[in-house]
């Protein structure tokens, strides 16, 4: 998916204000958990995986990969970002 300016946004200005970070991949791969650590240069965004916990803790998003990126704010504010479906 395409790295937006949106995106960026949110996840470098407002990432004490996100609660958890969920990411799509192809056959309906999900992994989802709270915001572990954001890279700007390279940009990088790891998340501490829910559901990979025990044997890899840690979850890199692969941008390349990815179709939907959906993130829940503390206030409730969910935004969800996708590419547009051709």
């Amino acid at each position: 998916m395409e790295i937006t300016f949106d995106i960026k946004d949110d996840l470098i200005s407002h990432t004490k204000l996100i609660e958890n970070v969920e990411v799509v991949y192809k056959k309906k791969k999900k992994h989802n958990g709270a915001l572990s650590a954001v890279k700007i240069s390279p940009f990088e965004v790891r998340i501490l995986d829910e559901t990979t916990k025990e044997e890899n803790p840690q979850h890199l998003i692969d941008f390349d990969l990815a179709q939907q990126l959906t993130l829940t704010f503390f206030d409730g504010t969910v935004k969800t970002y996708q590419d547009p479906i051709v």
